[in-house]
């Protein structure tokens, strides 16, 4: 007769032994499941149990910092604590676990994290996290892991839960934190776009005309181009075996470096665009990333792509220096903007087309369309970089 298990514990977290302070701090507030309770200990008589693969959890549906028990029997009454020097105040779960799976379940508490220490994380760092547990009042011994605190331009992509790629958790949207429509920099960008004469106000979808949108958009291409952005394709971060990341620069850290990696501008792009009530995407495809957007609201707009790595092609005049500017110099340099701004369209939506299928589906773990509007809606808010 084989004797019971003896209950144990390992650390558990979404993404291992990394933690990524954007993706806690643009998630605060999101609740994943709405008015759905997935967490055993909230669920009500009427909730079914959970249908996925996935063990029972407790605690904080919404948590990314944890343990895994194994070894316990129904009834059995756990308590866990989670903390992070310097960055998670002992965070604590104490209740019934009434349903397992063969013995296991995930236990989250519900996390104090201190955010103000996050966002002030611009370079990695490691960082001691410690687990406690208690089982029927015995407490099992501490778990106690060094973990890499990366840094606040640091964007966790996705997640494999396979060497082949097959299982994974998408966690792109984690992206839109990085648009940042609120920003005071915007203004200052749409004031220049004024001042070049190209359009006469930011009206967004209000004249129901594409071609105005178009010219709105090229407004934004143009004084960006102005303000000297170069492409600059530094984007890689120290690699983990699982997670894949990615670095991604805040709009005034882009604009004040003049320096953009193909996310960096179509991050400042879709900031803009976001401020005069144009829908914005970010398009991820393998090894890079695009702008998208709609040329009209709702069902009746066409999705563009538009390949913000152009940006640099062009030498043009600070705005400033418009007004001194010789007419045909003016138009020469208008001109030349657009025939890039053209070249920028045309590529994008070459790139539309060509994975068009896998951006419907979605079973690409490199190949994301993320609509910001939708991660909005979801609860993911601007990151506040500090820098202003």
């Amino acid at each position: 007769m084989a004797l019971p298990a003896e209950p144990s514990f390992s650390p558990w977290s979404f993404t291992e032994r990394d933690l990524f302070p954007s993706a806690l701090v643009a998630t605060a507030t999101v609740d994943w499941n709405g008015e759905e309770e997935s967490a055993e200990d909230k669920k009500s008589e009427n909730e079914a149990d959970s249908e996925n693969n996935d063990l029972p959890i407790y605690g904080d549906e919404n948590g990314w910092l944890g343990v895994q028990l194994e070894g316990l029997e129904d009834g059995a009454e756990v308590e866990v604590k989670v903390s992070v020097e310097g960055f998670l105040k002992p965070s604590k779960w104490k209740g019934v676990i009434h349903r397992t799976d063969d013995g296991a379940a995930r236990v989250f508490p519900k996390a104090a994290w201190n955010f103000e220490a996050l966002l002030k994380v611009r370079q990695q760092r490691p960082v001691t996290a410690t687990f406690q547990v208690k089982v029927d009042g015995e407490p099992l011994a501490d778990e106690t892991e060094t973990c890499t605190m990366k840094s606040l331009n640091d964007c966790p992509f996705y997640v494999l839960w396979d060497e082949d790629g097959e299982e994974f958790d998408d966690f792109s949207w984690l992206f839109a934190a990085y648009v940042n429509e609120n920003h005071p920099m915007v203004d200052g960008i749409l004031k220049e776009a004024l001042t070049s004469g190209l359009v006469s106000a930011f009206s967004g979808y209000q004249s129901k005309d594409p071609e105005q949108v178009m010219l709105q958009v090229f407004a934004v291409w143009n004084v960006l181009q102005r303000r000297g952005i170069k492409y600059s394709d530094v984007s890689t971060t120290t690699p983990s075996k699982f997670v894949v990341s990615q670095t991604v620069r805040f709009l005034d850290q882009s604009i004040e470096a003049t320096q953009a990696n193909c996310v960096d501008g179509s991050v400042l792009m879709a900031s803009v665009l976001r401020k005069i009530g144009i829908d914005a995407y970010l398009v991820m495809v393998p090894s890079h990333c695009f702008l998208a957007f709609k040329t009209g609201s709702g069902e009746d707009g066409e999705l563009v792509g538009l390949e913000t790595t152009l940006l640099g092609n062009d030498q043009l005049k600070p705005v400033t220096e418009l007004p001194s500017l010789p007419e045909d110099v003016k138009l020469k340099e208008f001109q030349a903007s657009y025939k890039t701004f053209s070249s920028a369209v045309e590529t994008g939506n070459e790139s539309l087309h060509e994975h068009r299928e896998a951006l419907t589906s979605g079973e690409d773990p490199d190949i994301q369309l993320i609509s910001i509007s939708a991660a909005r809606k979801l609860g993911i808010m601007p990151i506040d970089s500090g820098l202003k």
